[in-house]
């Protein structure tokens, strides 16, 4: 598997293998027969809110960051929870999703740990491969769906928290990342292709050898019409550090200001876990 682009670039473009796209095109389809269900079963299946971070939640935000949709997330340790809660909802849509979303998740598991193997060997980070195989627990795939309408942004521009972002799926153009150049760019997300990019974890391992990369999502004429549906997995890994949400706020910060940021500063942003 070739990384070197992560220096360059900032992510890489990785080609699926076939078995793996075909169990999230199941997913995603999976995911868009679910939403399709009445709130109230939908909302059967969650298992907390913005703290929790489990299962089912519906976002209504309003003013400046406005924010209209619905999402899923999923984790290991929440799936027998879910598996639980499922046989509460008459819908079998609801139980082919939860199906899927596990197949994924197991699926996902050795292209995820091929990658962490890849990027340990390319820039020497000792112990990556292994911190990612024993966190699986802590892996978390969102399931997306941005209802119609007219709004200034899908998603505003951040870096992710976590370890590395697995860019799964996208129906409609819209995402962007932000060069090291300090320039907007569509990124190139496809049928036979994802993208996955550092995440501020990264960043704190590798000593800022590899940056957590900038992105945000735009709406177009088609998504204020239809709505737009996506996919991520958030490669949270097991560090002595994590970045410190409760001090700061990643919608704060200048877009790319970890960029040129030497390691005795970026990892003032960090609280030991």
């Amino acid at each position: 598997m070739q990384v070197t682009t992560l220096v360059t670039d900032g992510y890489v473009t990785i080609p699926y293998p076939q078995s793996l796209r075909v169990r999230v095109h199941e997913a995603m389809q999976s995911w868009k027969n679910f939403c399709a269900l009445p709130i109230e079963e939908k909302r059967k299946l969650s298992g907390g809110d913005r703290v929790s971070d489990f299962g089912y939640m519906r976002r209504e935000d309003t003013g400046p960051r406005v924010d209209d949709k619905e999402l899923f997330h999923v984790v290991k340790n929440e799936m027998s929870r879910l598996h639980t809660k499922v046989v509460t909802v008459s819908d079998q849509r609801a139980v082919r999703f939860i199906d899927a979303v596990e197949t994924l998740r197991k699926e996902s598991a050795p292209f995820i740990q091929e990658f962490a193997q890849a990027v340990e060997q390319e820039y020497q980070l000792n112990g990556l491969e292994e911190a990612v195989a024993n966190s699986q627990h802590n892996w978390t795939f969102r399931y997306l769906h941005y209802f119609p309408g007219k709004r200034p942004s899908l998603a505003n521009a951040h870096a992710d928290r976590g370890g590395f972002t697995f860019h799964l799926w996208e129906d409609h153009v819209g995402g962007e990342y932000f060069d090291f150049d300090r320039e907007w760019h569509p990124w190139s997300v496809s049928e036979t292709k994802t993208i996955i990019f550092p995440s501020m974890g990264l960043q704190y391992f590798s000593h800022c050898a590899l940056k957590a990369l900038w992105h945000r999502i735009v709406p177009n004429k088609i998504t204020e019409t239809t709505g737009r549906y996506s996919m991520v997995a958030f490669i949270d890994f097991n560090m002595s550090h994590r970045f410190d949400d409760n001090q700061y706020r990643m919608q704060n910060f200048e877009p790319g200001f970890n960029y040129n940021m030497p390691f005795r500063d970026f990892k003032k942003l960090f609280v030991p876990r």
